[in-house]
């Protein structure tokens, strides 16, 4: 790989994760034209129709603002959703930050390689950062899926979730190679990589 293309693909990487980071106190994830925005004590999810469901911390649920009563069994996945909902969001967030200290530290190292005029040590930096980016967006993509069995649970047992389970294998699927396309093309696809 010529060093010029990987210098530029890092550098972008880090720039679009960046802004997952900057997104504030509420984040949220896009999938299949519905929304899962999380923040600090309640997760919400919109339904295609605009119907909202929310999720609180201690498992309780809302559908379209009204409390809905749950089991001990439902309220135990409850509590799991909104538990795996944040911790996306917060691994979202530091994925973000590697991508630009990745970024930056490719960019250092490009210096240090132009005053020493020794471009390996550029791709070598380059190399090692991308794969340790490479395993977080693995990892945020295998929460993902984690998150997708949770809301098939939750809406196998309370059929009134089931218009919320905007999480399917395909978008789980392609996370994961949007997430590759984006690492091997440099960024040539990015506009259509949805980092939310």
């Amino acid at each position: 790989m010529h060093i010029r293309t990987l210098v530029a693909r890092i550098t972008l990487i880090g720039l679009l994760t960046l802004g997952l980071s900057a997104c504030g106190s509420g984040s949220g994830i896009s999938v299949d034209g519905q929304r899962i925005d999380v923040h600090a004590g309640r997760v919400s999810i919109r339904d295609h129709g605009g119907s909202t469901a929310e999720i609180k911390g201690n498992g309780d649920l809302g559908i379209a603002g009204k409390t809905v009563p749950l089991t001990p069994a439902q309220r135990v996945l409850t509590t799991r959703y909104f538990t795996q909902a944040q911790v996306i969001v917060f691994d979202g967030k530091q994925t973000g930050w590697a991508g630009a200290h990745m970024a930056g530290s490719v960019v250092g190292s490009l210096f240090s390689a132009l005053f020493h005029d020794d471009s390996r040590i550029i791709e070598d930096t380059a190399h090692a950062q991308a794969a340790r980016l490479d395993g977080q967006v693995d990892r945020l993509c295998g929460a993902i899926g984690a998150l997708r069995v949770t809301q098939d649970q939750l809406a196998a047992r309370l059929p009134a979730f089931a218009p919320y389970a905007a999480i399917t294998q395909r978008s789980v699927s392609g996370c994961r190679v949007k997430a590759r396309r984006l690492v091997s093309d440099g960024g040539r696809h990015a506009a259509g990589v949805p980092l939310h």
